[in-house]
């Protein structure tokens, strides 16, 4: 009897600390920033720019100015 009670609580104990690693593991891993999040942050970000600003960012990003031409 007494061997039965240590198996279990034994076991009760293990199987607590394996679903608290899990939910700890589970909560870390939903807090990541994706780089989906950052891409789309930027999209925001870009869309709120004024017209003149986008101009200006978009004419220094072509290809022209790449190669220097």
């Amino acid at each position: 009897m007494i061997a039965m009670s240590f198996i279990t609580g034994f076991f009760t104990v293990m199987a607590m600390i394996s679903g608290s690693a899990l939910l700890v593991l589970v909560y870390l891993d939903n807090r990541k920033v994706r780089i989906d999040d950052g891409i789309a942050q930027f999209r925001r970000h870009i869309d709120a720019l004024s017209p003149e600003a986008r101009r200006n960012s978009v004419h220094h990003n072509t290809s022209e100015d790449r190669w220097g031409r």
